[in-house]
């Protein structure tokens, strides 16, 4: 019992770390069409790449990332 209860602890933070390192390097994402939201597919605005410009979202769904405090999860209307 202990083992089957070690093999699913083990199985179950490997796959936290995937988790989190896939977070991670979202971090560095690159726009996948430069001006456009990765998230919903929406025009950046200018004066928002003017003041960021590697911007890879637009300011809602770079809004909603930080409020769930997580990368990655923009609108989801695209």
């Amino acid at each position: 019992m202990t083992d089957a209860f070690d093999r699913a602890s083990a199985l179950e933070t490997e796959e936290r770390e995937r988790i989190l390192n896939r977070h991670l390097n979202r971090i560095k994402e690159r726009p996948e069409h430069y001006g456009f939201c990765n998230d919903c597919g929406n025009t950046i605005p200018d004066d928002r790449l003017a003041a960021q410009p590697d911007a890879v979202t637009c300011h809602t769904c770079q809004s909603i990332r930080e409020e769930r405090g997580k990368r990655g999860l923009g609108c989801g209307s695209r």
